[in-house]
């Protein structure tokens, strides 16, 4: 993604002066320590993002890409995990019947997540076919 780490390296410095301002200010070491640490993994971030793409520290949009790209719309697959999800967490404070009930629409919905992917893969495959 390009310019992709630039927002996390303006976080981190956004953290960083958190932290100088916790140094100077708190007598405790704990609340100064934990603005630092989350300012180096904020810059650790964005350090692995520029390793992995030199673009995502350089502003504009991407280089326009000739391959079709596939734009879902919607996903029933993945509402259905986040409302899983929610279920498992709300099943933990309420009863294990929703904890069993959300583990296995989470399986369901990864199920169905997975046959989105593939009439995904299959229709770009048919799209990048040549039409005769």
């Amino acid at each position: 993604m390009r310019g992709g780490a630039i927002p996390l390296i303006a976080w981190g410095t956004l953290l960083l002066v958190l932290f100088i301002g916790n140094w100077i200010w708190d007598a405790r070491g704990v609340n100064p320590a934990a603005a630092g640490l989350a300012a180096l993994i904020i810059y650790l971030a964005a350090l692995l993002l520029w390793i992995a793409r030199r673009d995502s520290v350089r502003r504009g949009p991407p280089e326009p890409r000739q391959d079709p790209e596939a734009l879902p719309e919607e996903s029933l697959g993945a509402a259905l995990a986040g409302f899983s999800l929610a279920t498992i967490l709300f099943g933990l404070v309420w009863g294990r019947f929703l904890v069993v009930f959300g583990v296995a629409l989470l399986v369901a919905s990864l199920a169905r997540t997975v046959l989105e992917w593939r009439a995904e893969r299959r229709t770009r495959r048919q799209a990048e076919e040549p039409r005769q």
